[in-house]
């Protein structure tokens, strides 16, 4: 099997373009894709008070119910599939955070895929909740996809960094899947500060070139410090389709998903996010 992916749904409009955006970036591509739906404990409770105390199954009758959606979401979807693609529907009691990080160990996912509007009436809002959650807690990529995105529409890839992950540790394989694609290319933004003449980024640069070679990509580094500022000038040159970034804490990632940036950024709020996790010794 060439890719596990994880496709968490809610049976939503969004999660359903967000899957079938999934189906069509592995067009071709062998992939087992887990469709994932989690009922939480919290949610369990409040169904179980309005019932009486002594009813027996009540968990078990509600995933009944959700595996027969989750069945029926999969038909629909496998018309969309192609014959390298196998969906497997998965329903748990559990919050969405910690199933996925539970399948990522067991099943060994190389990919999360999910979609998202953000918190409804909160602009200052750019993720949903669950979204949020995920991308904090997952130990592999998470993929967010915007209402509108195109699988097709994927040509320039924009990755802010400053040298400091350990590359050669990072969760690479869905990044080198885009990049094998011809006419995709990636571009490295780099804000240059006096601490790149330390050591460990120097290595983190020349780890990075060596990564890359063979794959289309480019260098643009700015002395502009504010990398809010770098990305939307960048931006506004070359037209993105796809935002990268390394998950690390007290980052520029941490300030996107918690301070009000969407008047800032607007330019996540409309493609896809990939965020690859903290490289694990």
């Amino acid at each position: 099997m060439g890719y596990r992916i994880a496709i968490p749904t809610d049976f939503s409009k969004n999660a359903d373009k967000a899957a079938r955006f999934a189906l069509d970036l592995f067009s071709g591509q062998a992939c087992r894709f887990y469709l994932t739906h989690t009922y939480t404990p919290a949610f369990f409770r409040a169904e179980y008070l309005l019932h009486s105390p002594g009813q027996i199954g009540l968990g078990d009758l509600y995933q009944e119910r959700v595996m027969k959606k989750l069945k029926k979401h999969k038909m629909t979807l496998l018309k969309h599939a192609d014959q390298q693609h196998e969906i497997i529907p998965h329903a748990a009691f559990n919050s969405l955070a910690e199933e996925l990080e539970d399948m990522g160990k067991k099943e060994a996912l190389d990919l999360i895929i999910m979609g998202t509007q953000g918190a409804t009436g909160a602009r200052e809002v750019l993720f949903g909740t669950h979204a949020v959650q995920v991308l904090h807690k997952a130990s592999c990529p998470v993929l967010v996809v915007p209402e509108g995105a195109e699988a097709g529409a994927l040509e320039n890839l924009l990755f802010p960094t400053d040298f400091k992950p350990d590359y050669e540790k990072l969760s690479l394989k869905f990044l080198k899947y885009l990049l094998e694609k011809p006419e995709v290319v990636l571009h490295v933004l780099h804000a240059y500060t006096p601490a790149d003449a330390e050591p460990e980024r120097e290595k983190g640069r020349a780890q990075l070139q060596e990564l890359l070679e063979g794959y289309s990509w480019e260098l643009t580094e700015t002395a502009e410090g504010d990398i809010v500022g770098a990305i939307n000038r960048f931006a506004r040159e070359t037209p993105i389709q796809l935002l990268l970034l390394v998950r690390n804490t007290h980052t520029f990632l941490e300030n996107l998903l918690v301070t009000p940036v969407i008047d800032q950024i607007g330019l996540h709020a409309r493609i896809p996010f990939l965020v690859i996790p903290p490289a694990r010794d």
